[in-house]
């Protein structure tokens, strides 16, 4: 039997969203119920019903050993922001049911429902996972502003439903002919950056926009967040292709690499910035990570890639 560090009989709060993956988690609550029930665990359920409902239920409800959370990135950080000011934090169980899933596929965690609940009840690793602040804010693995930036959040939810995955490159196309020019300072730990970006992309870990970035060092524990300053210059749109497809090119003159472990940035005040799929401030930003902040349940075996070595 798991203990996770935190003993059988455990109180566990489960968030869930009930719209996330076309409902499919509704169906299954019963199930999902008998399974921690079979362990000695006793589930209480919070269903989602509007925005920050998931931020609320995790801050307010300080009694439960550990989050059981269900839902996309979008859900999954607004938990993870609710914990962020508590003393006590509990351990975070993730099913991943939202389109994109980014953070559940750096953690090895399936999508399918009933593996990713039986992989939590069967030897699962705990890892601790940095959060990086962002002003008032919180993300778990990636923040951006400029081109295609606004395409997880600016997609209509009946375009998720009807085309899934595609419903991003459908909202992302309308930003190809869109021209950004995000004048910039960034201090950061070892100097300063200025410049006039099309795209500014930091990162906790090597995938965001379901692009596994296999040529970026970012971990997701290694204490640092890997900034990417994409140049306002001829061909940025054929630079960002590549940089996406390719899995993340190396740092070239027109695109500038740091990693930091935070950072002061000056931008004009109307820029907005999308942190793990959604909106969530406008204009400067200071950002500085909050080293292994959560404890989170992973795959055993294939998270490894994402974290550094131990």
């Amino acid at each position: 039997m798991v203990k996770w560090g935190c003993g059988d009989n455990m109180k566990i709060a489960f968030i869930y969203n009930p719209e996330s993956g076309s409902g499919k988690i509704t169906l299954l609550l019963d199930w999902i119920n008998n399974q921690f029930s079979s362990y000695n665990h006793e589930l209480t359920f919070f269903a989602t019903k509007k925005p920050k409902d998931a931020q609320l239920y995790a801050a307010e409800h300080k009694e439960f050993d550990m989050l059981l959370v269900a839902g996309g990135d979008g859900t999954l950080n607004e938990v993870v922001t609710g914990i962020m000011e508590n003393e006590k934090r509990p351990i975070i169980g993730y099913i991943p049911t939202g389109t994109v899933n980014d953070v559940g596929h750096m953690l090895g965690i399936p999508t399918n429902i009933k593996k990713a609940v039986k992989m939590m009840l069967d030897k699962p690793k705990i890892r601790e996972v940095d959060v990086t602040k962002i002003n008032s804010h919180y993300f778990v693995y990636a923040a951006a502003t400029g081109k295609f930036a606004k395409a997880s959040y600016d997609v209509a939810r009946k375009d998720k439903k009807r085309f899934g995955f595609w419903a991003y490159y459908k909202s992302g196309s309308k930003e190809i002919f869109k021209d950004y020019k995000i004048p910039v300072k960034a201090t950061f730990d070892e100097g300063v950056f200025e410049g006039e970006c099309a795209l500014i992309l930091f990162l906790n870990g090597p995938r965001v926009g379901g692009f596994k970035l296999f040529n970026m060092k970012s971990k997701l524990d290694d204490g640092l967040i890997e900034a990417r300053f994409f140049k306002r210059e001829p061909g940025v749109l054929f630079r960002l292709l590549g940089f996406f497809f390719s899995g993340g090119l190396y740092s070239t003159r027109k695109n500038k690499t740091i990693h930091s472990s935070k950072y002061t940035l000056e931008i004009p005040k109307d820029v907005e910035w999308n942190t793990d799929g959604e909106l969530s401030c406008k204009g400067s930003v200071r950002l500085e990570v909050v080293p292994k902040a959560i404890k989170i349940l992973t795959h055993p075996t294939k998270h490894k890639r994402y974290f550094s070595k131990q």
